[in-house]
């Protein structure tokens, strides 16, 4: 059996003082280690949701610049697009309305030169008609 004895007791106070001396030589310093390194990871942690955090607004902010970029340039081409059609246009109209001017003065010069060629032909049809009247009658008429 287990005999209580003097030597019990010199076990148990042996015990404990290893018990006190290895909590302030061993396991405070680990303790003290583990809570650091929980409190390196958590911080760790922290940080890469914080970086996270400010990608992500990042990247929204990214999107909606993006996206009004693209608004704006979609309005200045089809702004500019607009404004080649009206200068297009314009041009247009303006090479019809010369080619009218044209169209008219060339009329113009048709009625003219017909008008001409008509007065010609009539002095030259009343001079042939005399000089046809004179020769059947044989005299100047």
């Amino acid at each position: 059996m287990i005999d209580i004895n003097v030597s019990l007791l010199i076990q148990l106070i042996n015990f404990i003082v290893l018990l006190i001396a290895l909590n302030f030589i061993l396991f405070n310093p680990i303790r003290q280690i583990m809570q650091e390194r929980e409190q390196g990871i958590s911080s760790a942690l922290e940080d890469a949701k914080s970086a996270q955090h400010r990608m992500q607004s990042l990247l929204e902010h990214y999107n909606s610049s993006l996206a009004e970029s693209k608004q704006k340039a979609t309005a200045t081409y089809n702004s500019i697009y607009q404004q080649g059609l009206d200068a297009q246009r314009d041009m247009i109209s303006a090479e019809r309305a010369k080619a009218g001017e044209m169209l008219d003065k060339a009329r113009a010069e048709i009625v003219a030169a017909a008008n001409a060629a008509r007065t010609d032909l009539q002095k030259e049809a009343e001079r042939l008609a005399q000089d046809i009247t004179s020769k059947l009658l044989g005299r100047a008429v």
